[in-house]
């Protein structure tokens, strides 16, 4: 018998070294392939990366490119045997958002493997308004376990209703100066319920200064008949506009992602679709010439002294104002000049924003501080302050009416000064620190006398007593306890959920959870051995089907290629959480 055996052995040898080396593994080789070449804005590109013969090839990062942005990836991998020949196949599935229209470039992808280069093709895709989609209808999902026949809703057999929705973008006026103030606004129409609104695009436009409005905690909506259609009109964005350069500007049009209430979901669920604004052009034109480097808008302005008399050893702080509906923080404020009796001092400036409905309103207050040199009646002249008004487009001069101040007293020579040097005075507030010379009042006083400091020990014999009890009591006793820990256990996971971003990561969750409620090690857990433990718990049949089939979902989802959505996810979440809490109340 061990002649025979070695006699069939060796020929059975000969036969494999004698394979041509090409039948082993085939060339390798890296190709790209795209979706389309013409996708609305709305839409969303499947740019696939296929790697053949390479093994356990490095997914490639496109988080460079610059017209469009991932929204997911996932990975599949094929293995062949034909004909003594092997073939492996790695394909990285890219689903790309465009973020402009016109023609976009997909560059190409440099992979080296084993001191080879490879190079996949570039692609150009023309990206549209719209959307090129034949259709809204839903995406495709892995079965779930409520797809039983006792879950089932009659809805579920009608068509989808359309997503009855669109973006509009308003502006003000159609045409302005330069620096006028403008107003954007978005402005929603739909006929479906809304949930949410995310804006995706950049909110900065190419040769505006813009001021985003805050987005209210709820928006009211209007009513608007759009061809006979009655359609409600939401503001989900609106920002004031200042151009900053002449000619025809345009504000590209801006993405967002709706979550729109389902009406076919039968626990109220939403479905999100994404939609764009349209492009706006305006026409910029340059203001006179007298009115260039002016602030452009209606303003107001004023300047006053909180005293009519001081003394010459005093410092007192003029109180400046300019407010009105423009963009009030490019305007430089008036200076006020110095004098023989008086010495001015660097203003503190601050700013302050209003959003009024129709416009962007501002005010701009400077504090600045004057000190004397002289005695007497002192006179500061009148400021000007000019700006250019586009309604009556006019240059408009304020002026300020002049301040008088009576200065009394006697200037306190240098020597006996106790005042800081000019240099170290220090602004805080609404004034400046000024110290006089002057008698010291008497600072020994004794420290255990004051009220507060038996308050201070009474705290400090308190917070010590706490920190025993919580040693002795809490720490010992409470904290150790069965039930709490249980408690713990279960909060802790639930946290974890929370953390949840894919399908796959659901299944070590569980049994992380599993081995810490039923103390067995992570090799003796099977699904075999957590439904014989769910029995001697006595936890329900259902549970334990519902928490072996969502464990199942999970491993599997390492190697689908249909990933679930986010939506789906959340939900499959909220499920595990209430059933996490119904088994936990039998894993005691």
């Amino acid at each position: 018998m061990k002649k025979t055996g070695n006699a069939l052995l060796l020929p059975f040898l000969a036969m494999l070294l004698a394979v041509p080396p090409g039948l082993a593994a085939a060339e390798a080789e890296v190709s790209a392939s795209i979706s389309a070449e013409k996708i609305g804005l709305d839409d969303t590109l499947i740019y696939t990366l296929t790697f053949r013969n390479i093994e356990n090839p490095s997914q490639p990062d496109l988080s460079h490119l610059d017209d469009f942005k991932t929204l997911q990836t996932s990975r599949s991998s094929e293995f062949q045997f034909n004909n003594g020949e092997s073939a492996t196949s790695t394909r990285f599935i890219y689903y790309l958002m465009p973020v402009r229209t016109g023609k976009l470039t997909l560059p190409q992808v440099a992979y080296r493997h084993q001191g080879r280069d490879f190079q996949t093709q570039p692609f150009t895709v023309e990206v549209v308004k719209g959307s090129l989609s034949p259709g809204q209808s839903p995406p495709v999902r892995q079965p779930s376990f409520f797809d039983d026949d006792f879950f089932t809703s009659p809805m579920q057999k009608q068509q989808p209703q359309k997503m009855d929705a669109y973006l509009r973008a308003v502006l003000s006026k159609k045409s302005c100066l330069k620096g006028e103030q403008l107003l954007f606004r978005v402005l929603l129409y739909t006929r479906n319920r809304i949930e949410a609104v995310n804006m995706i695009s950049s909110a900065s436009f190419a040769g505006f200064w813009q001021e985003w409005f805050p987005v209210p905690q709820s928006i009211p909506p209007g009513s608007e008949n759009v061809n006979g259609v009655i359609y409600q009109v939401y503001e989900i964005r609106k920002a004031a506009l200042f151009a900053g350069e002449s000619g025809t500007l345009a504000i590209p049009p801006l993405q967002f992602e709706l979550e729109m209430a389902d009406p076919q979901s039968m626990f109220f669920g939403s479905r999100p679709i994404r939609r764009s604004t349209q492009e706006v052009k305006i026409t910029v034109s340059e203001p006179p010439a007298a009115a260039v480097g002016l602030p452009v808008g209606q303003f107001d302005f004023s300047l006053h002294s909180p005293l009519t008399q001081a003394d010459i050893n005093d410092i007192v702080t003029l109180q400046m104002k300019i407010s009105g509906s423009g963009n009030c923080k490019a305007i430089i404020p008036p200076a006020l000049p110095g004098g023989e009796r008086f010495l001015v001092y660097s203003p503190k400036i601050t700013q302050e924003s209003g959003y009024d409905p129709a416009a962007l309103t501002g005010t701009l207050r400077a504090e600045i501080p004057v000190s004397f040199s002289k005695a007497g009646p002192l006179t500061f002249p009148a400021l000007e302050f000019r700006y250019f008004d586009p309604a009556s487009g006019r240059i408009v001069s304020l002026r300020s009416r002049p301040i008088q101040i009576l200065v009394s007293g006697k200037k306190i020579s240098a020597d006996h000064s106790l005042t800081l040097p000019r240099s170290a005075i220090v602004q805080k507030g609404e004034d400046i620190d000024f110290i006089q010379s002057g008698r010291l009042h008497d600072q020994s006083w004794r420290l255990y006398r004051q009220k507060w400091f038996t308050a201070l020990i009474l705290a400090f014999f308190a917070f010590n007593l706490l920190a025993l009890l919580k040693t002795v009591l809490w720490d010992r006793h409470v904290a150790a306890s069965p039930l709490l820990r249980n408690r713990q256990l279960l909060a802790r996971t639930l946290k974890r959920l929370t953390q949840v971003r894919h399908g796959e990561d659901i299944a070590p969750l569980l049994e992380t959870y599993f081995q810490e409620k039923s103390g067995l090690g992570l090799a003796e857990i099977s699904n075999q051995k957590i439904a014989e433990t769910f029995r001697q718990r006595q936890v329900p049949a259902a549970s334990a089907e519902k928490f072996l089939f969502i464990k199942s979902q999970s491993e599997l989802a390492r190697f689908s290629e249909h990933k679930k959505s986010a939506l789906e996810l959340k939900k499959d979440l909220e499920t595990l959480r209430g059933l996490l809490k119904e088994i936990d109340r039998k894993m005691k």
